[in-house]
Formats: C-alpha cells, structure tokens, sequence
C-alpha cells in the first residue's frame, strides 16, 4: 500500500472503522506519513461518547490501534494487531481537535513492536504500545471479501 503524493496514506479499506470513507460509523482519521512517524488529526463527536462530554475509551483504542496500523505503511509489512496497551492519562474531549502519532519501535523477525499517542495540544491524552504480527496476504482473503487493489502493493506478500 503506497501513500498519496502528498504523504496522505489512503484509508486501510472503504469501510475500516478508524478510517473508512465508506462507513458511517468510522472516527474519520486522516493519516499523513512525516519521516519515520505517521501523523494525523482525529475529533471525536456525540457518536464516539462515554461519560458526558468526553470520548469513549474505547474509541480512543480505536484511533490509535489504527494509527499502529498505519506505520506498516512505513515498514511495508502486512501485519494484525496481536496484542494493544493503553494508557489513558487525561480524559479526550469532545469536539477537541486531537493530534495522533505512531512509530516502530522496533521489528523481531514477525514481531512488529509499534507505540503511539493521542494529544490535546500539549496534553498526554493516551499513550499505546502495540504487538503486530506480520502475515501473508492470505490471511486478510479469508474473511471472505475482496480486498482494495492497493493491498497487493505490499512487497513481502509471501510473508509468513
């Protein structure tokens, strides 16, 4: 999967719940690729609401595990979040524009150890410390849909 010209990575798939253009239910994450970093803004609204006024947790693991997901754009691996770790350390408001990052801290054969945060400006809103593992394109086909075109760009496609 190749990023845009201008850095912006596509949407994993049309309906991706982080990302998806297609769905209605999607946080609406737009991703940009800066160096070694993916970078991007999301604000959440009344759909993505737990406690009165704040952003549900949940949605906030959502937004980063996709933004995770993202850096394979960078390392051109397919991969499946294996395991994910967030730490809430200030509540996410509603209506906030929030900033995201994510990066590799490193790679293990398969093992793809990647972390990331959300932030209020300055403000640690959360912080993430995914594990990937990196598959073949195989293991995507088997849920029975078509994948997007773009997907068979990723150079290790017998991996794994």
């Amino acid at each position: 999967m190749r990023p845009h010209a201008d850095g912006t990575v596509p949407a994993h798939q049309p309906h991706c719940l982080g990302c998806g253009p297609d769905n209605p239910a999607s946080m609406g994450l737009r991703l940009r690729i800066d160096d070694d970093r993916v970078r991007g803004t999301v604000r959440f609204d009344r759909r993505q609401e737990g406690a009165p006024g704040f952003a549900h947790g949940g949605a906030v693991a959502t937004v980063l595990d996709d933004a995770l997901g993202t850096v394979l754009v960078i390392l051109e691996r397919p991969a499946v979040t294996a395991n994910l770790n967030v730490d809430f350390r200030a509540p996410a408001f509603l209506e906030h524009d929030l900033t995201i990052e994510a990066w590799s801290d490193r790679v293990d054969g398969r093992k793809l150890h990647l972390v990331g945060r959300l932030l209020d400006g300055d403000n640690v809103i959360a912080e993430a410390r995914g594990l990937f593992i990196e598959v073949d394109l195989n293991h995507f086909r088997r849920g029975g849909k078509e994948l997007p075109d773009r997907w068979t760009d990723w150079k290790r496609e017998g991996a794994a």
